[in-house]
């Protein structure tokens, strides 16, 4: 099962993120917040703009945070970055944080110009019933205002899919840590319960110790590639039958050290080869597809890439070794 949460700071360590968020903030030019389902800060502002650092403090600051949150919301209806544009004309961008259906957060970015050569294609503004404020400012925010960076759509748009790339990080690293605590925690619960004293308990413990939790996670797509060589084996497919992402499946099995899904697949499927080419009279062809290789010409390669032998060589050699 996995789990659910309700909270931002189940997801985003504000501790830990704020360094990550000035670092993206400094590498991107862009302002950055992190804020929950209210609106309400979860992280200090990175690279806010002197512009916007004095429109808020002043009684335009209303209207800032009205963006903020119709933005963030909007971004949770389309269930994806809404690139808006606020009260005084700047572009700002919502990156929802949703768990399921859940709307816990948003990283709010933005501050820039767009491009003269991208204004046909402005995004719409966020507070339609707001008139652009531009022309009430002072001389002091018109200095400011000109020193904002300019960027055209493409980048903006770039730059908010590259966040929506963190968010969906973020949130695939607390599920995972949540759901490797409830399994240890399970593994635990049985294995206290079973035992009947301190001595068994510290048996019990030993015996059923479970694994490293990447190689749990992964465990039902090993124990799937080895009882089905033949099937064609896909990462898409095998992360399915894990209920994790594709993304996090290949992080996991990387941890193992058992190099790439496809190389595993191989030395699965070569070594049930050679199980065959010992105990059946099986041709090399029949042997390759059921091993999972239409082409017996790329199996008999590909044997030969692993074993130093082509197939038949070393059915002959296993069969002319003395028994033991």
């Amino acid at each position: 099962m996995r789990p659910n949460f309700s909270e931002i700071e189940q997801v985003v360590n504000p501790i830990k993120f704020q360094k990550i968020q000035d670092d993206i903030a400094t590498a991107t030019d862009l302002a950055l917040i992190t804020v929950d389902y209210k609106g309400t800060p979860l992280t200090k502002h990175s690279n806010c703009s002197e512009f916007c650092q004095k429109v808020r403090s002043s009684s335009y600051g209303i209207y800032c945070e009205k963006c903020d949150s119709h933005g963030g919301l909007e971004a949770a209806r389309l269930r994806k970055p809404y690139i808006y544009v606020c009260h005084f004309g700047l572009i700002d961008l919502a990156i929802p944080i949703m768990i399921k259906d859940l709307y816990i957060g948003a990283f709010m970015a933005g501050q820039v110009l767009l491009s003269p050569q991208d204004t046909e294609d402005t995004p719409e503004p966020i507070l339609p019933g707001v008139q652009n404020m531009w022309e009430s400012i002072g001389e002091d925010l018109k200095e400011a205002h000109a020193a904002l960076p300019v960027m055209s759509l493409d980048k903006i748009t770039a730059l908010a899919n590259m966040l929506l790339h963190i968010v969906n990080y973020c949130v695939e690293e607390a599920e995972l840590k949540a759901l490797l605590a409830q399994r240890s925690a399970k593994a635990f619960n049985r294995t206290y319960t079973d035992a009947g004293d301190e001595d068994s308990l510290r048996l019990n413990t030993i015996k059923r110790r479970p694994k490293k939790g990447a190689n749990q996670l992964i465990q039902p797509a090993l124990v799937y590639i080895k009882k089905h060589p033949q099937e064609k084996i896909t990462l898409e497919k095998m992360a399915a039958l894990c209920n994790i992402s594709p993304s996090y499946f290949s992080k996991l099995f990387a941890k193992e050290n058992m190099g790439n899904l496809s190389d595993y697949v191989n030395n699965i499927r070569i070594d049930r080869a050679k199980e065959l080419l010992l105990n059946s009279d099986w041709n090399i062809r029949t042997i390759a597809e059921h091993v999972g290789y239409d082409d017996s010409g790329y199996f008999i390669k590909l044997f030969k890439k692993f074993t130093n032998k082509t197939p038949l060589e070393y059915r002959n050699d296993k069969e002319s070794s003395p028994a033991m």
